[in-house]
């Protein structure tokens, strides 16, 4: 339980950080969610704005803030395309994950 909530406290702090960030570089603003249950922390980041447009250009600008690591040509599901990326932030040890999907029918 203690080591849940440093977990916890450390994607916190991390998503303060990058609040701030986003203010400061204007980035767009996104969903989070923090995980501790995992046996590092992870903050998770998902572009859901209405317009797959923007959702496709909120995950790029916030992939390329933290230079996070997509996954090539994205997930393909049934529903559609589940874009991913991840990044590990070595000062927090916490990993960042961005998400953003697009349905068939928005292609």
């Amino acid at each position: 339980m203690a080591e849940q909530s440093e977990h916890q406290r450390r994607a916190y702090e991390l998503l303060g950080v990058l609040l701030a960030r986003a203010a400061r570089e204007d980035l767009p603003v996104i969903a989070w969610t923090m995980s501790s249950a995992q046996s590092e922390p992870i903050l998770a980041g998902h572009c859901d704005a209405v317009d797959p447009i923007q959702r496709q250009d909120d995950f790029e600008a916030w992939r390329s803030a933290l230079g996070a690591e997509a996954w090539p040509n994205g997930i393909k599901q049934d529903y559609g395309i589940r874009l991913h990326a991840s990044v590990a932030d070595q000062e927090a040890r916490v990993t960042v994950t961005l998400a953003a999907e697009i349905r068939n029918d928005e292609m």
